[in-house]
């Protein structure tokens, strides 16, 4: 009768091993650990991102504020003065169509941007340069833009730690349907983690004679 109780508490003992066993194994590997995220990650993501968002094109949202504060400046340019009651303009002179293209830039470039270059980028209009010749005067353009491949490449430089190259691989269609592939070079300085101080394209493969 003793013999056959043995089979019996080992396995019990074997059940309450595997118990402390799991136990173990979830403290060391806990389900929800921190993620960190390095500096450099983040700069290269902002860059990246910015390229997506340059070169991609259409952006439904921004031709559809584009064509609002176009359809605006020619009621304003009408002088009627139903245009002149409905323009929008408050005291400040910024339209609220106006202000939609201030809030879509810093959604899209914002996040990426130290806010001194965030407000050169309204000012001198670079954000979505690449955009505003989809609508053009000419109806027949209706080119499109895609990015393919990015790199991204930090200074080697210890002068210049924070200065990143990178080049983008853009494929153009005009309205023909025809396929073009272009190389576009350029640097951004991070000034801090994930925040772009300066970015400037060199050189855009060729894009800027597209007919744009």
């Amino acid at each position: 009768m003793f013999n056959k109780r043995i089979p019996k508490i080992g396995g019990i003992f074997f059940l309450i091993c595997s118990c402390f066993l799991f136990v173990g194994c979830s403290e060391e590997n806990p389900e929800h650990q921190e993620v960190v995220i390095s500096s450099e990650d983040k700069n290269i993501e902002a860059v990246q991102a910015v390229l997506e968002s340059e070169f991609t094109v259409p952006n439904e949202e921004y031709l559809v504020i584009v064509k609002n504060i176009e359809k605006k400046m020619t009621d304003i340019g009408s002088r009627t003065p139903e245009a002149n009651e409905v323009n929008g303009v408050e005291e400040s002179g910024v339209s609220d169509e106006w202000r939609a293209y201030e809030d879509l830039v810093k959604k899209v470039y914002g996040p990426y941007f130290m806010d001194y270059a965030f407000d050169n980028l309204i000012s001198s209009n670079i954000a979505f340069n690449y955009h505003y010749g989809y609508l053009g005067f000419d109806a027949n353009i209706r080119y499109k833009m895609k990015v393919s491949d990015i790199q991204i490449t930090k200074s080697d430089n210890i002068n210049t730690p924070k200065f990143y190259d990178f080049t983008a691989q853009v494929e153009y269609t005009n309205s023909a349907g025809e396929v073009s592939q272009h190389e576009v070079k350029g640097a951004a300085i991070l000034s801090e983690p994930g925040k772009i101080g300066k970015f400037e394209i060199r050189d855009d493969g060729g894009l800027g004679q597209q007919g744009q």
